[in-house]
């Protein structure tokens, strides 16, 4: 999802609070419209910054007011801030922030995976694959690359970067091949085919490749 659709989003979440505010003055407010209210908030903040930002931590102290009007006046508060936030542009770096964290932690586990003894290799594979397939969705957002959420995967995520000038046709094959290694490593019949030599050159290769590329999603 590019900026515009977020803004897009933020700014029928004002929308909410506005047609909220109208009823309100006349018949109150009640619970079920704050929680819903909250819901979308929270579904928007959390895809952006995260659970745990200053942002989603608001929402959740707004929703713990003893009223239920003052419940929905502290998250009204907080949806106008992070719509002025986001629309001035201010969360663009929060957001890249947050997915680099992502990636690395996920590339760490897949590290920590391969020095576990009595773990298979495949499953190093399998989490390594899943960093860069992180690392790669959010590659093509800053290309505002939309692609369905069916047809997500590493081999399409190299595809479109190709198409799109980000990346060479080594690179892309190299990206379908770390794609084929986890096909094997998800299935338990083609196992012996991961062996640690090949998840340590795997999960090392894609390391490089995030650090060669980590000023993309600013990691």
């Amino acid at each position: 999802m590019d900026n515009k659709e977020l803004v897009a989003r933020s700014v029928s979440l004002l929308e909410g609070v506005q047609k909220v505010e109208k009823t309100r003055q006349r018949d109150g407010v009640t619970l079920f419209q704050v929680n819903n209210l909250a819901a979308q908030a929270a579904n928007l903040i959390h895809s952006l910054t995260g659970s745990k930002s200053s942002y989603a931590e608001s929402l959740r102290v707004a929703l713990k007011a003893k009223s239920t009007v003052g419940q929905y006046f502290a998250v009204a508060g907080v949806v106008q801030a992070f719509h002025t936030d986001l629309a001035n542009g201010y969360l663009v770096n929060l957001r890249q922030e947050v997915e680099a964290i992502v990636v690395t932690e996920i590339h760490s586990q897949a590290k920590k995976l391969l020095k576990t003894s009595g773990i298979h290799p495949a499953a190093s594979v399998i989490v390594a694959c899943a960093a860069v397939e992180e690392f790669l969705r959010s590659w093509c957002e800053t290309k505002n690359i939309n692609i369905p959420e069916k047809q997500r995967s590493l081999s399409k995520f190299g595809q479109e970067l190709r198409a799109a000038g980000g990346i060479s046709l080594p690179i892309e094959r190299r990206i379908q091949s770390w794609a084929d290694y986890r096909n094997d490593a998800a299935h338990g019949a083609r196992w012996n085919v991961i062996t640690k030599a090949i998840a340590e050159k795997l999960v090392s290769e894609i390391q490089d490749f995030i650090i060669e590329n980590q000023k993309i999603i600013g990691a």
